[in-house]
């Protein structure tokens, strides 16, 4: 993309990343022949918020892990799957070229897939698991085109007249059903239940004063406090 020769849809594949990162420059360990390590171009005809690019990731990822059989996956803000509280995948959208009227974007996805033995340095920054213990035999190139065809499906769903669809399936895919949250956006804090996600209005948390909406742009944290 810094070239500018990227085209919508390119999409690449790694079978290991020596400088992989995550949010907020944290690193993210790909070791070789393990994991799913994938980068897709997303150019939207329409502006379209970043938000809405990580939650269509999200729930493309989630909907491939369901047809393989991980029903208990979960979604936890703004980028990460979870399976029983362990981490099983990664998700970083980012953008190049900044422009709000023509976005750019590089969505990033990494899965740890066959690793039976994860690295220390995984376990020691948080519990985390792979497709391969959790009994799945799957490899990285049988998960590969699933995962692009949902995603190319969930990023075209963001972007149409169903796009409020992304947003009702991305709560529902939350580990926080039910629960009281505190939410946090730039210095601006609300507690209570969540109680709507909306593109341009952000996340709704309910509180003792009413409904208080946080925006996605600015939101960092998403906790559960009971």
């Amino acid at each position: 993309m810094a070239e500018g020769t990227a085209r919508d849809g390119d999409w690449h594949v790694a079978d290991e990343q020596t400088a992989g990162r995550g949010r907020l420059g944290r690193k993210w360990h790909s070791p070789a022949g393990q994991g799913l390590y994938l980068s897709l171009v997303h150019c939207p005809s329409e502006p379209l918020p970043a938000a809405a690019a990580s939650m269509a990731a999200g729930l493309a990822l989630l909907d491939t892990l369901n047809t393989l059989g991980v029903i208990e996956a979960k979604l936890r803000w703004p980028n990460d799957v979870m399976v029983q509280g362990a981490k099983l995948a990664g998700i970083l959208v980012e953008t190049r070229g900044w422009n709000p009227n023509a976005p750019a974007y590089v969505v990033g996805m990494g899965v740890n897939v066959t690793g039976s033995e994860l690295p220390q340095a995984l376990h020691d920054e948080r519990e985390v698991v792979s497709l391969a213990q959790l009994g799945l035999g799957a490899t990285a190139e049988e998960l590969e085109d699933p995962l692009l065809g949902r995603l190319h499906h969930r990023l075209a769903q963001a972007a149409g007249p169903n796009r409020g669809d992304i947003c009702e399936d991305y709560l529902a895919s939350l580990d926080l059903s039910g629960a009281h949250v505190l939410a946090q956006a730039g210095s601006t804090q609300a507690q209570g239940p969540i109680g709507g996600l909306d593109f341009d209005r952000g996340i709704g948390i309910q509180t003792d004063q009413g409904m208080t909406w946080l925006p996605l742009e600015f939101l960092v944290r998403l906790d559960r406090v009971q």
